[in-house]
């Protein structure tokens, strides 16, 4: 029984560019957009509403990351800035983190305990407004749509590639052997 090369090498080669196109779609099906926003919130009151900023927290200002998502289920990493406040006679820069009954405002280091737990209670209050999820989403899915484009244009080139360097090889062995272009073996 005579084994035909090339017709292994076909094989290997629709083999190959069939997992890769297979991969491709089941990724694009299964890709999520990094999207992040950033918010801020300027007093501890339960009250105080979370603004979006274009801007980077500035580095006196205490940031908080996590996650949460929109009412359609999509992933959104939130930064959240603490804007430090002067406090004491000082004047020294903390995170404002509690109003007690009195109206004051209480102050500690972006990194203290009292601070962290603010954090974990605003992002448990935290829900996107529904005036930015509609940008949020639109910029998710201009993201999503980009990054598939992307992909598939990066199989395309690389499927074109393969196929040219599959050639070539064939191309170099039919030489050396001296087959015929179109056939398997050397003709009789």
């Amino acid at each position: 029984m005579a084994i035909n090369i090339f017709e292994g090498a076909r094989r290997i080669t629709l083999l190959c560019a069939g997992a890769t196109i297979i991969g491709t779609v089941i990724w694009s099906f299964t890709y999520e957009p990094y999207v992040s926003v950033t918010y801020s919130i300027d007093h501890p009151s339960p009250s105080s509403p979370f603004i979006q900023t274009q801007d980077s927290c500035p580095s006196d200002a205490g940031s908080d990351y996590f996650s949460t998502k929109t009412s359609k289920g999509e992933n959104v990493s939130v930064l959240l800035c603490l804007f430090a406040m002067p406090f004491g006679e000082k004047n020294e820069q903390l995170i404002p983190y509690k109003v007690d009954e009195q109206g004051m405002v209480w102050g500690a280091a972006s990194y203290s305990s009292e601070v962290s737990e603010y954090e974990r209670t605003l992002e448990r209050r935290f829900k996107i407004p529904m005036g930015d999820e509609e940008q949020i989403r639109k910029e998710i899915s201009q993201k999503y749509r980009e990054e598939v484009a992307l992909g598939y244009g990066y199989l395309v080139v690389g499927l074109l590639i393969f196929a040219l360097v599959v050639w070539s090889i064939g191309w170099i062995v039919r030489g050396f052997l001296s087959i015929p272009r179109g056939m398997d073996k050397r003709p009789n």
